[in-house]
């Protein structure tokens, strides 16, 4: 794994994707911590933003969807702000097909950043109009790129430094 270059597609590495995002009233649960099942939106909120720091638009003639997920819970998460971070791992064996995101939810727990949430995402590629399977590199040749600058959710994530 060598971290954000797509192998055998000649473009450029891709970047890691740091946002911010704060928690919702209707995030919350009974417990008063954030469900499990909202932590799943909030990392596909991140994927769509690293696809839209990288100039992909996440959905065209081929999309993205999830293929596998594996969410480690380590602590709850609270009323509050949170960063979302989301990086591209790569496998020669999997990119074909299938591409792995590593994502972890940093929360801030008596003035300390702890990580709450660390994942692994797989997404798959399928063509909208057939439904059939497609490669990565199929997905990077059919979407447009978008200018960089453009974000995803303008009001709702922000770069963090």
């Amino acid at each position: 794994m060598n971290g954000e270059t797509a192998p055998g597609t000649g473009s450029a590495p891709f970047v890691p994707s740091v946002a911010r995002f704060t928690t919702r009233p209707n995030d919350l649960d009974s417990l008063g911590h954030v469900n499990h099942a909202v932590v799943l939106e909030y990392l596909e909120a991140g994927r769509w933003d690293w696809f839209a720091r990288n100039g992909l638009r996440r959905a065209g003639a081929v999309t993205p969807v999830v293929a596998r997920a594996e969410v480690d819970y380590r602590r709850e998460i609270f009323p509050g702000e949170l960063v979302i971070a989301t990086q591209l791992l790569t496998d020669a064996d999997e990119l074909a097909y299938r591409v792995s995101f590593r994502q972890t939810i940093t929360i801030r727990q008596r003035g300390t950043e702890v990580i709450a949430i660390e994942a692994r995402i797989d997404a798959a590629f399928i063509e909208m109009a057939t439904r059939r399977l497609c490669s990565f590199q199929e997905f990077l040749e059919t979407n447009k790129v978008v200018p960089a600058s453009e974000s995803a959710f303008p009001a709702v994530f922000e770069a963090v430094p």
